[in-house]
């Protein structure tokens, strides 16, 4: 089958940093891609301009599907979850039942962490996935929790691209891996 995801010649520069000079990436449907490298690779910002967050200077990043809707869900981690929301209105904005009244704000990162992985990825269809550094400050379980989320969200067709400095981490989900310098 065709890519779902594809970024071809992706230029980003901030100030007089070039953090992307002509990346491309094809992410097939049921594919789970690793990308890895060191901070400042441009892992985030790849990840960014593959959701529509962040323009680039050049190339093009396209969502592709046959028909129908396209659906794309992006958790660039706990530090964009807002911290002066509650975890039950957080959860009723993605159709969740959630009883628990405390701020995001409160919760412990691993807490927030997996809360925020919970969201994205428990209910709902989506044909690319778009996760930076997911498993940052979960405990084993919550590691084995995402683990075999990403297994099943592969095996339902979805194209996924997932950031992370570990690589055992990946290893674990991943069909490939793809390293930027």
């Amino acid at each position: 089958m065709s890519a779902r995801l594809e970024l071809a010649g992706v230029v980003k520069t901030y100030d007089d940093q070039r953090v992307l000079d002509r990346a491309w990436l094809l992410v097939k449907p049921g594919e789970a891609v690793g990308l890895i490298g060191a901070n400042g690779a441009g892992k985030t910002t790849m990840l960014r301009i593959a959701a529509g967050l962040v323009v680039p200077d050049a190339g093009l990043a396209r969502v592709l599907k046959a028909e129908g809707r396209i659906s794309v869900r992006y958790f660039g981690g706990e530090r964009t979850l807002p911290p002066a929301v509650s975890r039950r209105r957080w959860a009723r904005w993605f159709g969740v039942a959630d009883r628990d009244r405390r701020l995001l704000g409160r919760l412990s990162r691993g807490s927030r962490q997996l809360f925020g992985l919970q969201m994205t990825l428990t209910r709902g269809d989506a044909d690319v996935i778009l996760l930076d550094e997911p498993w940052e400050g979960l405990d084993p379980n919550g590691a084995a929790w995402l683990t075999t989320r990403v297994d099943e969200w592969r095996r339902r067709g979805a194209a996924l691209l997932i950031s992370s400095h570990r690589l055992h981490d990946l290893s674990s989900a991943c069909t490939r891996f793809v390293l930027l310098q």
